[in-house]
């Protein structure tokens, strides 16, 4: 796992299952896609390019239609819209 840094400050050396020995990789994060430059020994340079994004960046929000808004309740936001109660201990021992 690797840390992306939009400023393109982090570099990391690669595995052997991935890249040769003695490759330096560098990620970098557009809005719609990560770009990672693998730079060989030999100084070849290769570029990969994989999208992350399927909607515009701001636009998806997956909890426009949340019912439950109690944010000190002990329920999750699912079980407070479905009226869920946590239930309460009939006597204490």
């Amino acid at each position: 796992c690797v840390k992306i840094c939009p400023t393109q400050a982090s570099e990391v050396r690669g595995y052997s299952d991935f890249v040769p020995l003695g490759s330096s990789i560098m990620p970098m994060l557009g809005t719609e896609d990560v770009m990672w430059t693998c730079k060989f020994r030999n100084g070849n340079i290769k570029r990969f390019k994989f999208p992350i994004r399927t909607t515009p960046e701001g636009t998806a929000n997956a909890y426009q239609d949340l019912k439950g808004k109690d944010l000190e309740s002990g329920l999750l936001s699912t079980e407070e819209a479905d009226g869920y109660e946590i239930p309460k201990p009939a006597a204490t021992v």
